[in-house]
């Protein structure tokens, strides 16, 4: 099991914290194996950080907002909010295209033969926020998540 420290978008961040979103989209030059951790430090992205006049690379801290702080602080990552996730299962770009050919977008949650359940429809609306496709670049993976204390 390794542990790796990635950013994840503030946009998502809540999804991820409440445990609605359990993928994440990330290209796959870290070697991601199940049982992995991701530490997740919220941040905001190019589009978050241009809806809030922000330049990139600056973190979220919640814990300083509730202080009365501002709440953006930049590339201060030893304040950055952090979600700690096990990957479930890995979705390489091949299985994604077949789930998509066999179940569509509207037929509700897919569960796969290890048991991870997601939206189909999520996953494109990720997809194509990001990569303007549905399709999975070829070095990129869906990792199924969950959150661990």
């Amino acid at each position: 099991m390794t542990t790796h420290e990635l950013k994840l978008d503030i946009k998502y961040f809540d999804d991820v914290k409440s445990g609605k979103k359990n993928f994440e989209i990330r290209k796959n030059d870290r070697d991601f194996q199940v049982g992995d951790v991701l530490e997740l430090k919220a941040y905001a992205g190019r589009e978050s950080a241009t809806e809030e006049s922000l330049d990139i690379d600056y973190v979220w801290t919640q814990h300083l907002y509730e202080e009365g702080y501002d709440v953006w602080e930049n590339c201060e990552e030893e304040l950055a909010d952090i979600i700690k996730v096990k990957v479930t299962d890995i979705i390489l770009p091949k299985a994604w295209w077949s789930i998509l050919n066999k179940f569509g977008i509207n037929n509700g949650p897919v569960m796969t033969k290890s048991g991870f359940m997601f939206s189909p429809k999520e996953v494109l609306t990720v997809l194509e926020g990001y990569f303007s496709t549905d399709r999975l670049p070829d070095d990129y993976v869906i990792l199924g998540i969950e959150v661990v204390e």
